[in-house]
């Protein structure tokens, strides 16, 4: 396995952060070291991160909602029991990252008992929020909760533009309060943003980046993807040139991206070192990729596991970019035919692309 003193360097950025987490938390440490023994000395696979849509229920009417599609109130949530058994399924697979999400998550009453089954002294624990339910109350309970990261969604520097992509009026000015607060906690701080174009083009974005810098928060960035209120819309992805911003973007410090996060080298994680698990119990590769490997509540979440590892386009990746933002061949093949559907997500059995082999594996290997 070639590693280049690139890819080795690129943890530089994660030091500060990891320092902090694991003087808090010193069993990560070796549950780190344990995953690079499996993946570099017995060539297994591991999980790295699991992102855990708690609830699809939300304050806010987010012009570009990515699970706009997947909240479904004819279908029953995960239990607590249930919950229980798929964290501690998802410790043995490794994952040292558990990052709650949505919707909004801290609308789910049982938030505090969630984090609680995913043990906290032997993971990261992060949550992604609009920042409108956040008091400094709160925070002081996230933090002793085991909390490691509160990330809030920004998506303008400008109040009036962030408010109205929320459909919430002062969304913004709690999000910019709360970040403040955080700044003097031990709790880490992040302003979470999708790169738009229109952030891109008029430099925005840098003014993200000095904001991020102000409030000691980290920035993290993710590209758009045809998904949710996007589904379909493919001027949304984009172009070279923007992309060539993103990568000078990621140079800076305190501004981390996801795909720059994985084990040995820079790729799409999606389906290789993480997955997402609905409030439902579907299993998804990443948020943007709503095509369901299996449904905890049926089927054992390692067999599901094995195989979304095994469907080709998770397991022969090359490049090193977003699958759901950057590969026109994904795209167009698994991303753009979802459209047709207004519930998400889509087995992967009943996939177009898929559908008539009676072997999904074999037919994507």
């Amino acid at each position: 396995m070639n590693v280049s003193l690139k890819n080795i360097f690129r943890y530089k950025k994660y030091s500060k952060v990891l320092s902090r987490i694991i003087l808090k938390k010193p069993m990560i440490i070796f549950r780190i070291l344990n995953n690079y023994f499996k993946i570099v000395v017995l060539k297994q696979k591991v999980v790295r991160k699991v992102e855990i849509g708690v609830t699809f229920d939300c304050q806010c009417s987010c012009t570009k909602c990515s699970s706009y599609f997947m909240r479904n109130s004819e279908t029953g949530k995960l239990t607590l029991q249930e919950i229980r058994k798929v964290a501690r399924e998802i410790i043995n697979l490794g994952a040292i990252q558990i990052n709650l999400t949505g919707g909004e998550p801290l609308m789910e009453k049982n938030i505090f008992e969630i984090i609680k089954c995913f043990q906290p002294n032997k993971v990261i624990i992060t949550i992604t929020t609009n920042g409108l339910l956040l008091s400094t109350d709160l925070i002081d309970r996230l933090e002793k909760a085991g909390v490691d990261i509160i990330k809030i969604s920004i998506d303008s520097p400008i109040a009036e533009e962030h408010d109205f992509s929320r459909g919430f009026k002062g969304c913004f000015a709690q999000g910019v309060k709360m970040l403040s607060y955080i700044k003097k906690k031990r709790v880490l701080g992040m302003i979470s943003t999708v790169c738009i174009k229109e952030n891109i083009n008029t430099y925005r974005i840098v003014k993200l980046v000095e904001m991020a810098k102000k409030y000691d928060a980290l920035l993290g960035l993710t590209i758009p993807a045809v998904v949710g209120r996007w589904l379909g819309k493919e001027d949304v992805l984009l172009d070279d040139k923007e992309k060539e911003v993103l990568g000078k973007l990621i140079k800076i410090p305190h501004v981390i991206r996801d795909t720059d996060e994985a084990y040995l080298r820079s790729h799409c994680p999606a389906g290789s070192e993480e997955f997402y698990l609905t409030c439902y119990g579907d299993i998804i590769s990443c948020p943007m990729i709503q095509i369901s490997f299996g449904n905890v509540k049926e089927e054992n979440l390692k067999s599901i596991w094995k195989k979304m590892l095994n469907f080709g386009p998770f397991k022969n990746k090359k490049e090193a970019g977003c699958l759901a933002g950057e590969n026109k061949d994904f795209i167009n093949k698994y991303l753009l035919p979802l459209k047709n559907y207004r519930r998400l997500p889509l087995q992967i059995e009943n996939h177009p692309a898929i559908q008539g082999s009676r072997n999904v594996i074999e037919k994507n290997s």
